[in-house]
């Protein structure tokens, strides 16, 4: 008796032609497509996985009578469709799960789109589709946006380049017909576009996750409210609500985009987080980093120690920006973290640290012993001299036993006639990854003694000084270069250096004991 399984079969299909593959398989396609030839059971499952992912709407064209023009490559009908031609587009549009209008597209003949909205049968022309990726900004395209968004619709991305009336018109009014969209992502929306996409998102009750430019008070509001909601990302809009804007989503991830910090700071005043994972972006420095920023980051929080992952990147635009001493974060700006006792990852890579001392990021080891991620300074190319020294990182090591990953920018300078030891509690042997940054450095040899110390697990130490730097850096790069070839020797010298006293005290004891 032979047992019949079709999901059995349509996986071993996906098997020999994944769609989802980033890169298209010919080879595979052309044997799935043998396959649903071959008999009647393989025909179905053949042709759904054939059908589930398209990246152009010519395949439909093509089923139901058009042809690819020889001259200009545009697929077209060049004949009217009759009852039997629309019955075969459909046979195969019900298939269809994820469609993508590419930038390519912008060359299609825009016939076929009047054409397929003229789809005769009732119910949605790709009844079956659930995600739909329209990456095209052709405005006349834009209109029949709603012949794809139906009912099924959970995943909705837009790319457009410049907005219109026609693009507004026809976000604005999306969400009645794919009320069950979780997925939203506009990308590069702005405030020519804030009003047309708050509209759609105030209609979608399901989001799940949402990425847009500026949002109105309204939608964000609605937005922050929804129990499904898990990522929210948005522009900070220059216009400022009188109301305030409760984000009470608490395993929601908030990500904030604004111009700079002191603009961020602005928004933030009418702002209560209830969140426990917050990442805050800005496009470039103000001329001097507000005092108070942290200060009204805190008052936001509504309870500040349940806040597990905080991150904040400030962009810089040139080399001059790196050297200003009034960009730098001081000890008593960073003071108001103390606060966030239950971080678990604190991101301040991208922002300049060097202000910071070993007295502050002692307290800081203190106040978020459940450290697993600590990044500080070390993704900028500054070229202000740190306060922090191996002491201060001794001392993070000492108290943050659950470190996994650390980048911090600091003094890596040791004295020359100097003996330099760490204490023995503060070795990490859960540190995978050390980020040294742009830290300056004098002895290679002493450094990379002290860090195979600490970090024994790790697997290499990573910095980032561009080639085309000042030459001071350039002086950095050098050394920092021959720190990380010896690293790894110096672990596997202090491994079997441990091993060995290991073994030989091990056999000492047994010895005593026989005797």
């Amino acid at each position: 008796m032979h047992f019949w399984i079709p999901e059995v079969v349509q996986l071993i299909f996906e098997y020999v032609y994944d769609p989802d593959r980033t890169e298209e398989d010919i080879e595979g396609r052309i044997t799935v497509a043998s396959l649903a030839r071959t008999c009647q059971a393989f025909r179905d499952p053949a042709l759904d996985v054939l059908w589930a992912q398209l990246h152009s709407l010519d395949p439909l064209v093509l089923c139901s009578g058009g042809r690819r023009n020889f001259f200009n490559s545009q697929v077209v009908w060049e004949r009217p469709l009759y009852d039997a031609d629309w019955r075969i587009l459909a046979s195969y549009a019900k298939r269809v799960h994820t469609l993508t209008v590419s930038s390519q597209s912008d060359t299609w003949d825009i016939g076929t789109m009047q054409i397929l909205n003229c789809f005769p049968f009732p119910g949605a022309l790709l009844p079956s589709l659930t995600e739909l990726n329209w990456l095209s900004d052709r405005e006349d395209f834009f209109p029949f946006l709603h012949c794809f968004c139906g009912p099924t619709l959970e995943a909705l991305t837009l790319s457009p380049v410049a907005w219109s009336v026609r693009k507004c018109i026809a976000v604005a009014s999306l969400a009645p017909s794919c009320p069950s969209l979780s997925i939203f992502s506009c990308l590069g929306a702005d405030d020519s576009s804030m009003q047309a996409i708050s509209e759609a998102v105030v209609g979608w009750k399901k989001l799940k996750e949402l990425e847009a430019g500026p949002l109105n008070g309204q939608a964000l509001t609605h937005a922050a409210s929804l129990q499904t909601l898990q990522s929210l990302r948005f522009s900070a809009s220059s216009e400022l609500t009188p109301h305030v804007l409760d984000f009470s989503s608490s395993h929601a991830f908030i990500e904030i985009s604004a111009l700079t910090p002191l603009s961020l700071q602005a928004f933030m005043q009418n702002v209560h987080f209830s969140v426990q994972s917050l990442y805050l972006r800005c496009s470039l420095y103000d001329d001097v980093f507000p005092h108070l920023f942290f200060s009204h980051l805190k008052i936001c929080m509504v309870h500040p120690e349940k806040l597990a992952r905080l991150s904040l990147v400030v962009e810089t635009g040139s080399n001059e920006d790196t050297s200003h001493e009034s960009i730098a974060l001081t000890s008593l700006v960073l003071h108001p973290l103390l606060s966030f006792k239950g971080l678990n990852r604190l991101d301040l890579g991208h922002v300049c640290t060097a202000h910071m001392d070993d007295t502050f990021l002692g307290k800081l080891a203190l106040a978020c012993p459940d450290l697993k991620e600590l990044y500080l300074g070390n993704q900028g190319t500054w070229l202000i001299a740190p306060l922090l020294t191996f002491k201060g990182v001794t001392t993070l090591l000492k108290h943050c036993r659950q470190l996994s990953s650390l980048g911090v920018f600091f003094n890596a300078t040791l004295k020359r006639d100097a003996v330099h030891a760490a204490p023995v509690d503060a070795i990490s042997p859960k540190i995978k990854n050390f980020l040294a940054g742009v830290s300056p450095i004098d002895e290679p040899v002493k450094v990379a003694a002290m860090l195979s110390f600490l970090f024994p697990s790790a697997r290499c130490i990573n910095y980032c000084i561009p080639n085309e730097l000042p030459e001071q850096l350039q002086e950095r790069l050098i050394k920092w270069g021959s720190v990380n070839r010896m690293f790894g020797t110096f672990v596997s010298v202090r491994k079997q250096s441990w091993e060995q006293g290991w073994a030989e005290g091990k056999a000492a004891v047994e010895k005593v004991t026989i005797a």
